[in-house]
């Protein structure tokens, strides 16, 4: 992918570990949320801090999703390389 195109595997590898605590932190700040929202006996659906999150969890696991296929890339692509030179 051009998007990653300017990242060294080192600042990817990076990435996707950001990304993946992210993922976690998002999940457990959506389970409180939903718990909050079920106290006050609101409908969890409609509230607005869980929207945000959950769009927010969507949106980090779309990255999430797209930096783990560049560094399976060139994961591949390393290894066509050493292959290649055997």
């Amino acid at each position: 992918m051009k998007r990653f195109a300017a990242f060294e595997d080192s600042a990817l590898m990076a990435r996707l570990q950001r990304l993946a605590r992210t993922e976690i932190d998002l999940q457990e700040r959506i389970q409180t949320r939903i718990r909050e929202a079920e106290l006050e006996r609101r409908w969890v659906s409609s509230d607005p801090a869980y929207q945000r999150l959950a769009a927010a969890l969507k949106q980090v696991r779309n990255e999430l999703r797209d930096t783990e296929q560049e560094h399976l890339t060139r994961m591949g692509t390393s290894a066509a390389g050493v292959f290649a030179a055997v």
